[in-house]
């Protein structure tokens, strides 16, 4: 009897440390596989506030020929999760909520938003020889467009105007 009684008990520590491996061993994999996303791809990841990693609040003000553009209120957010980049009720405020940290860029929030932007389209405006679209970024103009980065309270200034 004695023997069957230590036999069942390192069979189940044989078990629960093969599982502890092979558990050990998926969160690595996993963690990988979240290293290897582009920042678009994590941007539009549904994710939940238990998930977060990474969190900064760009502000993001549009303007359309001196006209500012309303970003919506709960864009990104979702009955269960939200994507990585969304926003709430506080004006211009970016959430960047994301599960791994990476650099991402106002093209990133656009993707989310689902509207357009690059050097040559803001929202529906297209710039023709009378008009430009200037990013500027606490101040300072940038030429990176839907590159730029976000960066924690960093002001971000995009304006769509005629020359």
């Amino acid at each position: 009897m004695k023997n069957t009684n230590i036999y069942f008990v390192v069979i189940v520590v044989l078990v629960i440390a093969l599982l502890f491996v092979w558990v050990n061993a998926s969160k690595n994999k996993i963690e990988e596989k979240k290293k290897n996303l582009t920042s678009r791809e994590v941007a539009l990841t549904c994710t939940t506030d238990m998930a977060t990693e990474y969190h900064i609040h760009p502000q993001l003000i549009i303007l359309v020929n001196g006209e500012e553009v309303q970003i919506p209120q709960s864009l990104g957010v979702r009955p269960t999760c939200m994507t990585s980049i969304h926003t709430h009720n506080e004006k211009n405020v970016l959430h960047v909520e994301a599960p791994i940290q990476k650099d991402f860029t106002l093209g990133d929030f656009f993707a989310v938003w689902e509207k357009d932007f690059s050097n040559l389209k803001l929202l529906d405006n297209i710039v023709t020889d009378k008009s430009e679209i200037v990013v500027m970024v606490n101040g300072e103009h940038v030429d990176t467009y839907e590159n730029t980065i976000l960066r924690d309270k960093d002001k971000i200034v995009i304006e769509y105007k005629q020359k």
